[in-house]
């Protein structure tokens, strides 16, 4: 009985020690066996479409609030705060300039052109339009969203 104890004392210094990293950006290019898979054999929006990818990225960082996130705590624009404020509560071009900081510093990869925030109080809604470059291509892609 001491044994498995001390079995289990060595195996949790050992795991203890192991180190974890988190693979940041994503990869816009597979670097597998191009079946859909990245290096770990696991699926991803990166292999399947870099757009879709990063639209989820920016989904994340839109919808996560800051202090949310535990690896970076400056992470995240907080939409949901702004849900039941008033019209004049909102101020959309601070809020621009803070979604236009928050991709630059956790998004490098891509490149906003062109990024607005609209208020519609009548619907009691918030539509964010985003256009954007990726890789240094020319073609725009479009990330759009509601908070309702």
């Amino acid at each position: 009985m001491a044994m498995t104890a001390l079995m289990t004392f060595k195996n949790f210094s050992r795991i203890k020690t192991m180190s974890i990293s988190i693979i940041f950006p994503i990869e816009l290019d597979n670097p597998g066996s191009g079946q859909g898979t990245d290096r770990f054999g696991m699926q991803s929006f990166s292999d399947s479409s870099p757009v879709a990818a990063i639209k989820q990225n920016l989904k994340m960082l839109l919808l996560t609030r800051q202090g949310e996130y535990v690896m970076d705590n400056n992470y995240g624009v907080g939409l949901p705060d702004y849900l039941f404020l008033q019209e004049q509560e909102v101020d959309t071009s601070g809020l621009e300039s803070v979604i236009s900081s928050q991709a630059a510093t956790y998004m490098p990869y891509m490149t906003i052109s062109n990024l607005s925030v609209t208020l519609d109080p009548l619907n009691s809604m918030m539509r964010i339009k985003i256009e954007f470059f990726y890789n240094e291509l020319t073609i725009p892609e479009v990330f759009e969203l509601e908070v309702i």
